[in-house]
């Protein structure tokens, strides 16, 4: 059985088949009720606690895709659990809503926001609203699932195609001449990689249609938010306005986070067409289109003359793209960036930014690991697609810092 039979047995089980788990807190008991009356018709799983210690045993024993939480609560309030939610890694990126019969003032509302809220909604609201939203989050978290459960099959499949293929080898190479063997093993290796590049590329396929599928309810959120601005401002008053503004404005960072997904998948896409380039003036250019994005700072560019590399032209102008938003992220203005060439270390980037401690080095450059807070904008991708372009050009990357003193990128092609 060839890759592309496995993969077509390796189906995954439809999002219909995935049901969601919601978690709903409340101290008052009628309340939660209420809310399972509510929410029963999305027919998933809905899990009450009566109180925010309650509330996170039941998140140390399940994933949920979206909580619902009062804001107050005896003992452990709203705010309080949901921050030491969102510091657990298994359960950061559940989004919470908040519910409360309260007319908070901003900092209050601005407080839950900045603990991981994606909503806030007032007692008593609309029914068919709130489940309208909670059905978004089920959604993605169906799709979320859905994407790892197919993931493990496509790779239960390359398993068992690698095996069926190491032991037709060996009984091949028992049975045939050592020298015969090696004249066929050369096409064999040729074909296999066209398989894995194919059952590679159908992977990729699937990733692709998955996060092109998560931007529909996201730009749901976003329309949403502006209708209800333009039709029900008035009515809604200051305050529900800024909340309206803080949903979307958390649904477009959600919409950035999947577009850079996207291009990170497309880098395994694009073949790779080395080329000599004139990286300082790449370089320079670069630079001033990254410069664009910041019109409120300016820094001092020292970019070294003369330098040369072969490469893609495409991959590297992502590459230093990255490199030079990540400078000016983090720097103040009026700093200098510098891109030169060490004799002994490669190309370098080096800025004088908040830098950042050696010890999480190796987090650097992984998908979705920062190692700021919220205070930064980003998503967590831009190092990541560095990561992956230096590879694909066969070279290494890495970076050395110190808190307070900048940060220097060196890579190699």
């Amino acid at each position: 059985m060839a890759i592309a039979e496995n993969l077509s047995v390796a189906s995954a089980p439809s999002t219909d088949e995935v049901r969601a788990k919601i978690l709903l807190v409340d101290d008052r008991p009628e309340n939660l009720y209420a809310l399972e009356a509510i929410l029963e018709p999305l027919n998933q799983e809905l899990i009450q606690a009566g109180s925010g210690n309650e509330a996170l045993k039941q998140i140390l024993l399940n994933d949920f895709a979206v909580i619902l939480m009062d804001v107050m609560m005896p003992g452990l309030s709203g705010v309080e659990t949901a921050r030491f939610v969102k510091e657990r890694d298994r359960s950061r990126h559940v989004p919470i809503i908040f519910i409360t019969a309260l007319d908070e003032d901003i900092e209050s509302i601005l407080e839950g926001y900045s603990v991981g809220a994606v909503d806030y909604i007032r007692k008593p609201f609309n029914a068919a609203i709130l489940r309208s939203k909670v059905s978004v989050f089920v959604e993605l978290f169906r799709k979320e699932q859905q994407l790892k459960q197919q993931a493990l099959l496509i790779q239960e499949a390359l398993i068992r195609e690698a095996e069926r293929q190491r032991v037709q080898q060996k009984q091949e190479f028992e049975q045939k001449h050592l020298l015969e063997l090696n004249e066929q093993l050369e096409n064999r290796v040729v074909e296999r990689t066209t398989e894995l590049v194919e059952a590679n590329r159908e992977m990729e396929s699937f990733c692709y249609s998955v996060a092109h599928d998560l931007r529909a309810p996201v730009r749901n959120i976003i329309a949403t938010s502006k209708i209800m601005q333009e039709d029900m401002g008035e009515k809604l008053g200051p305050e529900g306005v800024e909340q309206l503004q803080c949903q979307a404005k958390s649904a477009r960072t959600m919409a950035t986070l999947i577009d850079d997904l996207l291009r990170l998948y497309r880098l395994n896409q694009k073949e790779l067409v080395r080329e000599k380039l004139h990286l300082s003036k790449l370089a320079k250019k670069t630079a001033a289109d990254c410069m664009k994005h910041y019109p409120d700072s300016t820094w001092a560019l020292e970019i070294e003359d003369g330098l040369y590399a072969s490469a893609d032209k495409g991959l590297i102008e992502a590459l230093l793209y990255n490199l030079f938003d990540n400078a000016f992220k983090y720097s103040p203005s009026g700093g200098v960036v510098q891109f030169c060439k060490n004799a002994e270390k490669g190309f370098c980037l080096k800025d004088e930014g908040i830098g950042f401690e050696m010890a999480f080095h190796s987090k650097l450059f992984k998908p979705f690991e920062r190692l700021v807070g919220n205070d930064y904008p980003g998503t967590g991708i831009g190092l990541a697609i560095v990561h992956k372009i230096v590879t694909r050009h066969g070279g290494q990357v890495w970076a050395e810092g110190e808190p307070g003193k900048g940060s220097s990128f060196y890579f190699t092609l």
